[in-house]
């Protein structure tokens, strides 16, 4: 399931910080624990992702290299997206409850939310990200262990993937899916890095083909491709070739 919501700048000049994942991150679990405290406990705590997000969409706007996005839109757009309609109905329910945010120095108020069509996905569906997919490994030097955000052009980011997909999957229904090969052709990619509370993460914003598991394409969309995805990264839309309906 996914929603989008419309989020109105409050203020003159707003300016959206370059890096405001956690702080999006902790206004989406904020939004929960106002209709149910119990669901926000456990999304927090669980080692699981429930739920995964998009970058802000700026339609119109002006980079401040040292501040970062002048908003020149009247409205920005974030999407969130989840397995569980029991997630979803309490950040949509929290947000008419309480629609104001607040991102680095900006206040928001939203305006409109709402849920979105879910996409066909057919094998060749070609998927576009709308948040940079993280995929990690674990690398010795100098005899210590350093963890290392791998590349679409790394030749272990597939097998990686693959693995770390099929470990949330399982995670969270307690068994492997029936189909659980695929692979993916990367069209392009651009390297990003991203600051989250504390530790930066290097992902990769890229459009894709895919090809095989239903399962593991049907998980991707809801709860992202990828590592660390409640934290907005993995999240991923259905390009429209034309031949079949967004």
């Amino acid at each position: 399931m996914r929603i989008e919501i419309r989020l109105r700048p409050v203020g003159d000049d707003p300016i959206l910080p370059f890096n405001y994942n956690y702080e999006v991150y902790r206004q989406i679990v904020e939004k929960i624990s106002l209709i149910s405290p119990r669901l926000a406990q456990e999304v927090e705590v669980s080692h699981v992702d429930h739920f995964t997000f998009s970058r802000i969409l700026v339609r119109k706007r002006e980079l401040i290299p040292e501040s970062g996005i002048r908003i020149l839109s009247e409205t920005v757009s974030l999407y969130v997206s989840s397995h569980s309609p029991e997630v979803i109905g309490a950040i949509v329910e929290g947000f008419m409850a309480s629609p104001s945010i607040r991102i680095g120095e900006t206040d928001f108020v939203a305006e409109d939310v709402k849920p979105l069509k879910e996409p066909r996905i057919k094998d060749g569906t070609l998927f576009s990200t709308l948040s940079p997919i993280i995929v990690r490994t674990v690398k010795i030097s100098n005899n210590r262990m350093k963890i290392w955000d791998l590349y679409p052009n790394e030749p272990t980011f597939f097998d990686k993937l693959r693995k770390v997909m099929l470990l949330r999957y399982s995670e969270l229904y307690g068994s492997t899916p029936e189909d659980s090969a695929f692979k993916i052709e990367v069209i392009k990619f651009k390297p990003v890095r991203i600051l989250v509370a504390d530790t930066y993460y290097r992902g990769s914003l890229m459009i894709f083909r895919y090809w095989g598991s239903r399962e593991i394409a049907k998980f991707g969309y809801d709860l992202g491709f990828g590592e660390k995805t409640k934290y907005g990264f993995g999240m991923v839309k259905v390009i429209d070739e034309g031949t079949e309906e967004k």
